[in-house]
């Protein structure tokens, strides 16, 4: 009697497994046949179910032809990215071409006039220029900035930022905004 509930359960869930997906199937059946006592039949009940599943295919995985993948490849790198998707993009591991052309990119000096200053202790400030960028000097500074100074910042090493300020002496800097 129990056979033919195990039976009747492997051949219903047989039947819809189209509708189900390969996974959940994959994981009921086995459930079901290891829930059988005698070892005859549920070594059966395994061989049916490896059966069904070699002769299904996945239908979750799709279906590509030789020329779909270079097609999708250019696609990706065509598409524009957003300030979100390159964030941290720099520590990333590169190839030589990308190195090169991030290097074209990467402007190696921001010049700028100061819009905002905000003064903090120890003679530190936080410059907020005219295109809406807020610096921070991590050393302080030998005269006070003003609104309307000029702004030259260039990297330094290690992704350090070196920051002078009107006729300031330059100092490290990060920026915050």
């Amino acid at each position: 009697m129990p056979f033919k509930k195990t039976a009747a359960a492997l051949i219903v869930t047989m039947a819809v497994a189209p509708a189900i997906p390969h996974v959940a199937l994959a994981a009921d059946t086995l459930a079901s046949c290891r829930a059988i006592g005698d070892a005859t039949q549920r070594l059966a009940c395994y061989d049916a179910l490896a059966a069904s599943a070699a002769s299904t295919p996945l239908a979750a995985a799709p279906a590509t032809t030789p020329g779909a993948a270079p097609a999708a490849a250019a696609t990706a790198q065509a598409a524009p990215t957003t300030p979100a998707q390159d964030f941290g993009k720099e520590k990333l591991p590169r190839t030589e071409e990308q190195r090169a052309q991030d290097d074209k990119e990467q402007e190696e000096e921001l010049n700028s006039t100061v819009a905002k200053v905000v003064a903090l202790p120890y003679r530190i400030f936080a410059v907020t220029l005219e295109n809406g960028q807020t610096w921070v000097s991590k050393e302080a500074l030998t005269f006070d900035p003003k609104p309307g100074d000029p702004v030259r910042i260039n990297h330094g090493l290690l992704g350090s930022y070196s920051m002078v300020v009107g006729h300031s002496r330059l100092v490290k800097a990060t920026r915050i905004a």
